[in-house]
């Protein structure tokens, strides 16, 4: 419930333009962070394979609490959406002035008309009885990185669903 509560609040926020709070530290402790998600994930969901490679070369900036739940997003997603028996392939590195973080699955592609409106607030390009959630954690994941001067992309094809989250390393400053 308070995940939900969280998540509307962060959408009002961005709706009224006030856009997502940061708070500006090094990303030294990332990797941790990022290892606890995982942990987190399978514990909850055991019989899933996360493969994780985070190889941070070099410190910078940025909100990494914010990081982590945009990567929670995607990665609680691929568990989601992906196929049950293949593995969930994560990724964050530094390279050159750039910091990525990419979350990638095997699974039924999205549509090309489904990725036009996957990053809007409350869109859900399927529904099943199970499935949980407002529709809100694309789009909160997306005003993350925003608000990082970066941006989250999503690239689909049979092979493999893939969201990656790209922002500079040297010129972010918070809002």
């Amino acid at each position: 419930m308070s995940g939900l509560i969280d998540s509307v609040l962060d959408f009002a926020r961005g709706r009224l333009g006030g856009g997502i709070a940061l708070q500006q530290v090094s990303s030294d402790s990332l990797v941790p962070v990022l290892d606890l998600i995982v942990a987190e994930l399978r514990t909850a969901w055991p019989d899933r394979v996360i493969e994780t490679d985070f190889t941070i070369a070099q410190p910078f900036s940025c909100d990494r609490e914010r990081v982590a739940q945009l990567f929670s997003n995607l990665l609680a997603n691929a568990i989601t959406h992906g196929a049950a028996d293949a593995p969930i392939r994560t990724k964050a590195w530094t390279h050159g002035d750039l910091f990525e973080l990419s979350v990638a699955n095997v699974g039924e592609p999205i549509s090309l008309a489904a990725v036009e409106h996957l990053f809007q607030p409350f869109y859900r390009n399927s529904l099943r009885p199970t499935q949980q959630g407002l529709g809100l954690g694309l789009y909160i994941a997306s005003m993350i990185a925003q608000a990082h001067g970066g941006r989250l992309d999503v690239t689909s094809t049979p092979a493999e669903t893939r969201f990656t989250f790209r922002m500079p390393v040297n010129s972010w400053v918070p809002s």
